[in-house]
């Protein structure tokens, strides 16, 4: 079985992602279920790094209020 360059983004991305969670989780902190779906989106390459940052932003806009504006 051949390993394509997909599947190698896609290990990258999620090891990405579980190195960031891992550090909030050491803070003592939770991730909610929509941050989750958030990153999932990202490790699947629906969205580039840009736009994860963006859209996680946005949700903090939406739970916290304001923070960044995204255009």
């Amino acid at each position: 079985m051949s390993v394509t360059t997909i599947d190698v983004t896609r290990t990258q991305r999620a090891r990405e992602v579980d190195n960031a969670l891992a550090s909030v989780r050491m803070e003592g902190l939770k991730v909610s279920r929509e941050a989750e779906a958030i990153f999932q989106r990202y490790i699947n390459g629906e969205m580039t790094s840009e736009e994860l940052d963006c859209a996680l932003d946005q949700f903090i806009d939406r739970k916290y209020g304001p923070v960044n504006r995204c255009s």
